[in-house]
C-alpha cells in the first residue's frame, strides 16, 4: 500500500501537478492522523477495560474480607455477652458474701475455666485493601466517595488497636492480683487432686470490701460495653460498604 502511494506522489511531482499534489499530501497526513487518533482511542478503551476488571477484582476481594469481619464480630458479640454475664455473677457472689462450698466452687469455676480472664480481640481482615494500596494505585477505585469510605474504615479499625490493649493490660493485671488470693489447699485439692500443705483462706469473704478486685470487674464490664459500641459502628459501616460495592460490580457488570 505505501509503494502505490510513493509511486502515486512521485508521478504527480513530476507532471507538476504542485496543487493537486499538496492536496493529496494534505489528506495522507489527515489520514495517518486519523489512523493514530483510533489507535490512541482503542488502547485507551482497552486500559479502561483492563482498569475496570482490575476495580471488580480488588472491591471483591475486600467485600470478601468485610464478610469476614462481620463474622468475626458477631463471634465477639457473643463472647462479651458470655463474658458480662459472669462478670455480674461474680460481683452478685460477692456482694453476698456467704462462705458455703457452693459458692466457692462457682467463683473456682468462674476464675479457671471461665471466660473472665479471655480477650477476643477484633482484627479486621484486610488483604483486599493492603493489595490496594500495594499496587500504588488508589485510584483504581473510580468513585471517590466509595474509595474515601473503605479508607476511612481500614484507617478506624487500626486505631482500634490501642483501646484492646489496654482491655488486655486490665484483664491481666486483675488475673495477676485475683489468682492469688483463691489459691489454697482446698481450691488446689479440687483442681488437681493433690495435697499441700497451704491454709485453707475463706477467699468468698472478704471480696465485698475489695475495692481493687470490684473496681478491676466493673472496669472489664464497662471495657466490653465500649468495645460492643465501636464494634456496632463498624458493623453499621461494613454494612453500608457492602451495598456500595455490590451496587458498583453490578453496573460495571452490565
Amino acid at each position: 500500500m505505501a509503494k502505490i502511494f510513493r509511486a502515486f506522489r512521485n508521478k504527480m511531482v513530476k507532471e507538476s501537478r504542485f496543487r493537486k499534489y499538496l492536496i493529496y499530501a494534505m489528506g495522507e497526513i489527515i489520514l495517518v492522523v486519523i489512523g493514530i487518533l483510533i489507535a490512541l482511542s482503542i488502547n485507551k478503551l482497552n486500559n479502561s477495560y483492563q482498569n475496570s476488571k482490575k476495580e471488580i477484582i480488588i472491591l471483591s476481594e475486600i467485600r470478601e474480607n468485610l464478610v469476614a469481619d462481620t463474622i468475626q464480630i458477631n463471634r465477639i458479640a457473643k463472647f462479651h455477652k458470655t463474658k458480662k454475664k459472669e462478670i455480674y455473677s461474680i460481683l452478685h457472689l460477692i456482694s453476698q458474701n456467704k462462705p458455703s462450698e457452693e459458692n466457692r466452687n462457682t467463683l473456682l469455676k468462674y476464675f479457671t475455666t471461665g471466660t473472665i480472664f479471655e480477650i477476643k480481640e477484633f482484627h479486621s481482615k484486610s488483604v483486599g485493601y493492603a493489595n490496594l494500596i500495594n499496587s500504588g494505585n488508589i485510584e483504581l477505585i473510580k468513585e471517590r466517595k466509595l474509595r474515601n469510605l473503605i479508607t476511612q474504615y481500614y484507617l478506624s479499625t487500626s486505631k482500634n488497636i490501642g483501646a484492646m490493649e489496654v482491655a488486655k493490660n486490665n484483664t491481666r493485671q486483675f488475673k495477676e492480683y485475683i489468682i492469688p488470693k483463691t489459691i489454697s489447699n482446698w481450691s488446689l485439692k479440687k483442681l488437681t487432686g493433690l495435697d499441700f500443705e497451704l491454709e485453707n483462706q475463706e477467699y468468698v469473704v472478704g471480696l465485698n470490701n475489695d475495692k481493687k478486685a470490684i473496681s478491676s470487674l466493673m472496669q472489664m464490664s464497662m471495657q466490653i460495653d465500649f468495645s460492643g459500641s465501636v464494634l456496632s459502628e463498624f458493623q453499621k459501616n461494613i454494612k453500608d460498604l457492602i451495598n456500595r460495592i455490590d451496587l458498583k460490580i453490578k453496573t460495571t457488570d452490565k
